[in-house]
Order: structure tokens, then C-alpha cells, then sequence
């Protein structure tokens, strides 16, 4: 097969979330991947980190860039000489018009019951822009059964349409102790510390991890809470909250991390913690078990399906029980026993297994339009 894949959400700088995805994806489709021919196509030159062209795997850079899912990429698709046998989209967005069958991935539809935590243009191409594309797609990708639940429920699709390719994790890198000395030094962390990893916005619930933080210092003075991630939206309250809770001290911000201060962040931290209230899969919770860091996170029902039994759970709600978790985690068995468990659930989620998953996916859709 010749199969097209919008390349754009991979060819950014400071990757995370379906950027993240689609990296790590490329590279595994890239490496297993020999019967399948790839047509990547970009706004953007493609980044050096980037897999390199060879036979069955090409790129295609054009303009413009305005709009280019809507109509760009469109045009390219019916005026190029080469004849896709399918178009696949790693996030929502499928092209506008195809000729070919198309299939996207479907992270989560958190935007449908959060709609107040999206600005309007955003939620308005979420909500649009996600339901075209699945509405056309010959078949739907999708990253945990509990987001493929939720695309059945919402959008009347038949199970047998969907494929989960549960999200996968790097090998962890090896960093040197100086190194991760001078992450830590860099970052001013000079105490034992939690850690949250990811974008500051709503549905990541930083404010109550800030208040339940300031509950569990009363009775443990000599922590850090350490906030890693770039600015989403609407994160104003995350910063009032600090302030009111008189924490500037005790809080560290690090903005947007690279690998090494990533792995190196988790390889140091007591625990990570992911209080969100809604997740489609939950990629740092598995990165930080990798590394054997145990993890916190909300008892809802995408990441107790992720995690299974190698975490400790907690209400979203209620500060307390994070507190009360907070205070177990710190005790060395609890971490020796979490961080065993941990390592054995992480075990099936590779991105060689997501690229597998896949590549099965467009096997079926194959089969649909062959002759």
C-alpha cells in the first residue's frame, strides 16, 4: 500500500501530547514497518530528528499554510500523480476532502464535557473539525478502550471500526549523575519533591494539587511540589492559587522541559502526580513507572485502565485522600512496593507495539477497498 500521513503535529520543536505520539510513532512505523510505502506531508521542512528519506518512506513540503488541513492538503491530494491507497491523520484532523479513505486518531473527548475549559475558536474546531472527520473515516484509531467506549457512545460508531493502540513509552536514556545534578541545580530543587508532569490547563486539575500540596506540608515542611509544563490555557487560577496559599517558596514552575530534564525529573522525584480529571490515556504515568517512580493519580476510568494495579489512587475531589496518599508514598516500602508493581505494568505499552497496533489498523482498511 501507498499510505499518506499528515506529518505536521511531529514536525514541531518542543514536542507534547499528540505531538509526542506522532514522533515516536514514525520512528516505529519507520523501523518495522517494509511492506508499506509512506508519503509524509508537511507545512514545514522536516526537522533533523526527523526519520531520514529512504526507499518507501518520502516527504512532501508545500504551501500554503493557512488552512492547510481544510484546503491545502486537499488540492495536493487530488492534483499529485501518486494514488494513496489511504490517508492517515495522527490526531482529529483528517483532511477536508480525500481521495481516499481516510483514518484519524481519536486521543479523547474531553473537549465535549469540558467545553468551558477551551476557548471558543478551539472548542469550535474540536468539536467540528473532530466530528467530519470521523463521520468520513473509513476506520478510527483510538488510544485506550475507555476513549473507544466514549467514541462508540457519542458518535454511533460500530465497535469493529475502531482500533485501540494503546500509547507506548521510551526506553528511558541513560543520564549521568552530573547531568542530573545540573537539572536539578538548574531548576533550584534543592529538597525532596513531587512532581506533576504536563500542560497547565484545566482538566489537569493543578489547583487542587496546589491546595492538597499546601494540606500535606503542615505535617511535612521539607518538600517541594515541582509543576513541569508549558502554558496551556486558561491556567491563570493555577498561579492564584499559589499566591493564595502562600507557596511561592515550596512550588517550582519549570515551563516547557526537554528529555533529559523530563527523565532526569522523574528518575529524582518521590512520586509523580496526576490529579486530572479527565485523561485519555496518560503518557507521563507510564514514563514515570518506567523509570520505577511510583505514581498517584485520579481514580477515573481511562488511567485505573492504564495503570491497573501499579498505582495508588485517589478522589479528584478531595484533597485530603491526595494528602493521606501523599503521606504513604513517602514511606520507603510503599515506594519499593508501587515502584515494583509499577514496572510490570508498563511492560505492554512500547511505541513498537502502538506502531503494530497501527499497521494492523490499516491492514483492515486494506481489506475494505481492495477491488
Amino acid at each position: 500500500m501507498i499510505i499518506g500521513i499528515d506529518g505536521n503535529e511531529a514536525n514541531i520543536k518542543n514536542r507534547v501530547g499528540v505531538g509526542q505520539y506522532a514522533f515516536n510513532l514514525f520512528w516505529n512505523l519507520y523501523k518495522i514497518d517494509t511492506k508499506n510505502k509512506y508519503i509524509i506531508y508537511l507545512k514545514n521542512q522536516p526537522l533533523d530528528d526527523l526519520p531520514l528519506e529512504k526507499e518507501g518512506w518520502t516527504y512532501k513540503v508545500f504551501g500554503p499554510q493557512k488552512l492547510w488541513t481544510k484546503f491545502t492538503l486537499p488540492l495536493h491530494l487530488f492534483t499529485q500523480k501518486e494514488k494513496l491507497n489511504l490517508f492517515y491523520s495522527p490526531s482529529h484532523y483528517s483532511p477536508q476532502f480525500c481521495p481516499c479513505p481516510t483514518i484519524p486518531t481519536i486521543h479523547d473527548l474531553g473537549y465535549l464535557q469540558f467545553k468551558n475549559q477551551f476557548n471558543k475558536k478551539d472548542l469550535y474546531q474540536l468539536i467540528n473539525w473532530t466530528k467530519n472527520s470521523i463521520k468520513k473515516a473509513k476506520h478510527i484509531i483510538t488510544v485506550s478502550k475507555f476513549s473507544q467506549k466514549e467514541i462508540e457512545k457519542i458518535y454511533n460508531v460500530n465497535s469493529k471500526k475502531i482500533t485501540v493502540a494503546f500509547n507506548g513509552v521510551d526506553e528511558p536514556p541513560k543520564i549521568s549523575q552530573k547531568i542530573q545534578k545540573q537539572v536539578l541545580n538548574k531548576f533550584k530543587i534543592l529538597e525532596p519533591y513531587f512532581l506533576f508532569v504536563g500542560t497547565l490547563k484545566p482538566n489537569k486539575n493543578i489547583p487542587f494539587l496546589i491546595k492538597s500540596f499546601s494540606l500535606f506540608l503542615k505535617s511535612h515542611s521539607s518538600t517541594t511540589l515541582v509543576i513541569a509544563g508549558k502554558k496551556g490555557w486558561l491556567f491563570d487560577e493555577i498561579f492564584k492559587t499559589v499566591k493564595e496559599e502562600k507557596l511561592e517558596n515550596k512550588i517550582i514552575f519549570t515551563d516547557y522541559i526537554n528529555e533529559t530534564q523530563k527523565w532526569t525529573l522523574y528518575q529524582n522525584a518521590i512520586s509523580l502526580i496526576i490529579p486530572s480529571t479527565y485523561e485519555g490515556f496518560g503518557i507521563p504515568a507510564i514514563e514515570s513507572l518506567r523509570v520505577g517512580t511510583p505514581v498517584i493519580a485520579s481514580n477515573i476510568e481511562s488511567l485505573k485502565e492504564v495503570l491497573g494495579e501499579g498505582s495508588l489512587f485517589i478522589d479528584p475531589n478531595n484533597p485530603k485522600d491526595l494528602c493521606l496518599k501523599m503521606t504513604l508514598i513517602i514511606d520507603s516500602k510503599n515506594r519499593k512496593k508501587y515502584s515494583a508493581l509499577g514496572l510490570i505494568q508498563t511492560q505492554k505499552y512500547t511505541w513498537a507495539n502502538t506502531a503494530k497496533s497501527v499497521m494492523e489498523a490499516f491492514d483492515k482498511t486494506s481489506c475494505i477497498i481492495k477491488p
